[in-house]
């Protein structure tokens, strides 16, 4: 016998794969997991008698003799499944597109970077050219949108997107995708959200500004998630951690929007799993001040090592002038320099900027043989080396300046050009 397994607390993810595997290995079947996501539990109520699936209990497992384990490397997510790990008498195939934190040691797997597990397995069943019905391409298609927010995650890729529109020519329903993948908050999730809302107040952590925030809720509570990225969006932060304790166990869910927090592997250390834009856990454990003290210590340790900051993007200036400098000396260094301005300095130290439009202010000859210190700026924005790029966007985008001189104990030490932040933010 073999069977398809997939994570607890299972998404559409999952689910579409669990379902993939029951097409790529002909008799399986898919063994849904005892605790699902709120949407998912939805969607099978209506929708289940059209795939190969059922509970684990309605399984014998001591017949199994390969096991096919899709959307997570990891025994402890597996519900009431980790005996496995002992048995070396079954062949373990792994389909996951999550590549850190994982226990399983696999017979076969493929273990790729791709936005959703799904899309690796629509990779074979094309090139199998299983044949599947209009709702199977719209389960699938739900796995790839969730796993990717709408194909708008950094992690999505190219094949996913192709793997989306090879579903939409094969009669994945966008109406009925959107039914289920929109979330909609009632009245309890709505006071919760309040209560985020005023109770919290944002860690400036290494330059990003998070939320860390626990949050008592009533047992049964679902969709918090949901909950949590509302309040990001509302609050304008980097990233969003809610310790959601009840009785005697936490539920950490996680989300974030910049590459220097990952949030799946924040989850990873304390059990749980995700990407590293979002990701949950759940603790037993009482103290959820602890738990969050814990999350909040884990988050700092993870952006200390993972950040960039100014001094490692900022260069070096086009045109440097000392503040004697002739306007007219200086005009033909400003009509080839990309950046249009020159830093004066006195000897070392940053003493004021001079643009082509301070530039264009000196008409008479007497005006063009004034030195740049008569004409030059000398309130600007300045960036500190250990300052983090977001840091130097924000300041561009208010000041509308495309360039930012960088200084250390009142001298100079590089600039930041709108080059500088589009070569980091694209690489």
């Amino acid at each position: 016998m073999q069977i398809a397994v997939t994570h607890t607390n299972t998404d559409f993810d999952a689910l579409a794969s669990l379902v993939a595997a029951t097409y790529l290995y002909p008799g399986a079947v898919g063994v849904l997991p005892g605790q699902l996501r709120p949407n998912v539990r939805h969607f099978l109520a209506l929708h289940q008698d059209l795939f190969h699936l059922c509970s684990v209990k309605e399984v014998d497992l001591d017949m199994v003799t390969r096991l096919i384990v899709v959307d997570t490397n990891h025994w402890a997510r597996l519900d009431r499944l980790a005996f496995f790990q002992s048995r070396n008498d079954i062949d373990i195939e792994l389909w996951d597109h999550h590549l850190a934190g994982g226990n399983i040691v696999p017979t076969w797997k493929c273990l790729e970077q791709a936005g959703a597990t799904i899309t690796l397995m629509l990779r074979e069943i094309r090139k199998k050219d299983c044949a599947f019905s209009p709702m199977h391409a719209t389960l699938f298609l739900m796995g790839i949108y969730e796993d990717t927010g709408n194909l708008v995650y950094a992690s999505t890729g190219a094949e996913d997107a192709y793997a989306a529109g090879f579903l939409l020519e094969n009669g994945a329903d966008l109406n009925v995708a959107t039914a289920y993948l929109s979330s909609s908050l009632d009245g309890g999730h709505t006071d919760v959200l309040a209560d985020m809302l005023d109770s919290s107040q944002a860690h400036l952590i290494s330059g990003y500004k998070v939320g860390v925030l626990l949050v008592p809720v009533e047992s049964g509570l679902t969709q918090l998630s949901s909950v949590l990225s509302k309040y990001k969006e509302i609050k304008g932060l980097d990233g969003a951690f809610g310790i959601f304790s009840c009785s005697d166990r936490c539920m950490v869910i996680g989300c974030a929007g910049t590459p220097e927090i990952d949030v799946g592997g924040v989850m990873r250390r304390l059990g749980g799993g995700g990407h590293p834009g979002a990701g949950s856990a759940i603790v037993r454990s009482g103290d959820a001040e602890a738990v969050r003290l814990k999350v909040m210590e884990m988050i700092a340790d993870q952006v200390t090592r993972r950040r960039i900051l100014v001094r490692d993007i900022m260069s070096q200036p086009e045109t440097v002038v000392a503040p004697t400098a002739s306007v007219r000396e200086v005009r033909p260094m400003l009509e080839v320099s990309r950046s249009r301005t020159a830093l004066v300095l006195d000897n070392g130290r940053l003493s004021g900027l001079f643009t082509r439009e301070e530039c264009s202010k000196a008409k008479t000859d007497s005006q063009l043989m004034a030195p740049v210190k008569a004409f030059m700026r000398t309130n600007f924005p300045l960036l500190l080396p250990d300052a983090v790029p977001k840091e130097a966007l924000r300041i561009m985008t208010e000041s509308g300046k495309g360039l930012l001189p960088v200084v250390e104990s009142g001298r100079l030490v590089g600039v930041i050009t709108r080059a500088d932040l589009l070569l980091h933010i694209y690489e």
